[in-house]
């Protein structure tokens, strides 16, 4: 009988799992191997490397190394602010951080991490089972029975008081929770400490260049240990304002929603049109749409200008008829709603359905644009949006086109080729010259430059044809992303390059290996042969992760 495969993913966990410490990668390696006898792969350190990081159950830090992450945060304490409402209303709201605490492998069953509803110890009190963890981007009540209300209310609490939140095993699913009165708070102390978590917020922010999002920065200070500390620290959103998290937005042009801030004008903007929120209308209205057609009056709301393509006399005396009575939605088979949708949409008005807009109901009316889909896509986030299947779809087309790319053979005839350096821009010593025709994919460069380094074309990766990384409005994103703009649609050709042209690789955007692209030449009339190739290469061997020895790859 052959032997059964040894399952490294299984080591990888068992090995962080049962030790003490924290481990670097090395000395998760070195255990991995131990404990498999001996058998190796063709690159244990990335076979290792690989299962850490598609672990929920395992967190990573650069200061501290890999834990098991419910062990991890054992110790940790968070405060909450006990509010007016949550008194009134019996209702305690917790954020991305304290959601981390109880759920710390994320909603879902895991194959590792933990398993069940957490239990919370009261101060003094009985211990009570919390109900589902709700998750992120919906509700953020925290479910609790009437026991813990009975308890909160003979602590005497008052508004502005605070409860501690702290992780006594969250293995075992226990914590505890304590009252605290505003009276005995340490102000001064516990201000200093919120300073720290700010910087460390923001420095890891920094540290990922803007890509990442609250719950990664969540999780990422809760096993940092600066939560151990005490006294706990404010609440973090009293802390992450937009002074805060404003400048991290505008330098790196990410979405203030990802970084648990917002956008005052587009949430306004999908309030009034989602959420029923009157319009201002202390602003002049000019008419909506296009500047000829129809017009149509909506009212106090304003007006909309353009030919929709039914009888414009029918639709007025329909939209004045909704007016009349808006608490009665406009049925589905009203064979006027897509106009009337069309006009409430353009004039930020909510949906007269009585539901929110589908995403692909707001692509039809604004079109497709980059800027448009970020829009969707924060309504999305904030639960104003519903994300359907066509919508979806509309992502999703284009995907099966990668199927359909010929595979790179000779060519028996002549092409337009170009030659492009690629320099790593931080080690510019290390360059390959890749020769390419401009009928050929920016994927097909993709994987002639991991072919060229002998890289293992394992992370997400894209071109950016400005001067800076991370720029949405020039970014060409891989096949498997979001961006209308993708690689797998683009050719070499469409981009108009020109000679001494430059433009950017960005792959990995963990470790953000940046390469500079530059058109040495174009070749109008190729000859037969394999494209995209490398015909020259300088610097030798470029180590792909940091800390990788020659002989890994050797050996790969």
């Amino acid at each position: 009988m052959a032997k059964p495969k040894t399952n490294f993913t299984e080591l990888t966990h068992h090995v962080v799992r049962d030790a003490a410490e924290l481990l670097s990668l090395d000395q998760i390696v070195a255990r991995v191997l131990r404990l498999s006898g001996g058998e190796t792969t063709k690159n244990l350190k990335q076979t290792v490397r690989s299962a850490l990081g598609q672990s929920s159950a395992i967190i990573y830090t650069p200061e501290r190394g890999y834990g098991w992450k419910s062990r991890v945060l054992n110790g940790a304490v968070q405060r909450l602010v006990i509010l007016e409402a949550d008194l009134a209303d019996h209702e305690l709201m917790i954020d991305d951080f304290q959601r981390d605490l109880l759920q710390p492998n994320g909603p879902g069953d895991h194959t590792y991490g933990v398993r069940g509803l957490p239990q919370l110890e009261l101060a003094g009190g009985p211990t009570i089972e919390v109900g589902p963890i709700p998750r992120p981007f919906e509700d953020d009540l925290l479910s609790l029975p009437d026991i813990f209300w009975e308890w909160l209310e003979g602590q005497g609490a008052q508004p502005g008081d605070s409860l501690l939140l702290s992780v006594i095993d969250a293995e075992a699913r226990r914590y505890g929770l304590c009252y605290e009165p505003a009276t005995a708070r340490d102000e001064q102390a516990i201000a200093a400490r919120g300073q720290q978590v700010v910087d460390a917020a923001v420095s890891f922010v920094h540290r990922a260049r803007g890509r990442t999002m609250i719950s990664e920065i969540a999780a990422h200070l809760n096993a940092s240990g600066i939560f151990h500390q005490t006294p706990a620290p404010p609440p973090f959103g009293d802390l992450w304002t937009p002074e805060v998290w404003g400048p991290i937005v505008d330098e790196y042009d990410v979405s203030p929603y990802m970084l648990g801030g917002y956008d005052e004008m587009a949430e306004g903007v999908l309030n009034q049109m989602l959420g029923g929120a009157p319009l201002d209308l202390s602003a002049p209205i000019n008419p909506a749409g296009y500047d000829e057609g129809p017009i149509i009056s909506v009212g106090e709301h304003g007006s909309y200008q353009g030919d929709l393509g039914v009888d414009p006399q029918l639709l007025q005396a329909r939209i004045d008829e909704f007016l009349k009575t808006p608490d009665q939605p406009i049925p589905a088979d009203d064979p006027l709603l897509p106009a009337i949708c069309t006009i409430f949409a353009a004039m930020a008005l909510p949906s007269p359905t009585g539901s929110p807009y589908l995403a692909s109901q707001l692509v039809a009316f604004f079109g497709d644009e980059d800027e448009i889909l970020d829009w969707i896509e924060h309504g999305a986030e904030l639960g104003m949006v519903t994300i359907d299947p066509a919508y979806e779809a509309l992502l999703d087309e284009g995907l099966d086109i990668i199927e359909q790319h010929p595979e790179s053979g000779p060519r028996s005839g002549t092409s337009r080729t170009l030659v492009l350096r690629v320099t790593y821009r931080y080690k510019p010593e290390f360059w390959r010259e890749i020769e390419i025709a401009d009928d050929q994919y920016l994927n097909d460069l993709h994987l002639a430059i991991q072919r060229a380094f002998a890289w293992d074309n394992d992370h997400l990766y894209s071109f950016y044809m400005g001067k800076r990384p991370y720029d949405a409005k020039t970014e060409i994103g891989a096949p498997s992303s979001q961006n209308r703009r993708r690689a797998d649609i683009l050719t070499l050709g469409d981009l108009n390059l020109r000679a001494k042209q430059k433009f950017l690789y960005l792959f990995d955007f963990g470790d953000d290996h940046l390469f500079d692209i530059q058109v040495l030449k174009i070749n109008p009339k190729a000859p037969p042969g394999v494209y995209p190739r490398v015909v020259g290469d300088h610097g030798g061997l470029l180590i792909q992760y940091e800390g990788e020895e020659e002989e890994d790859w050797e050996d790969a």
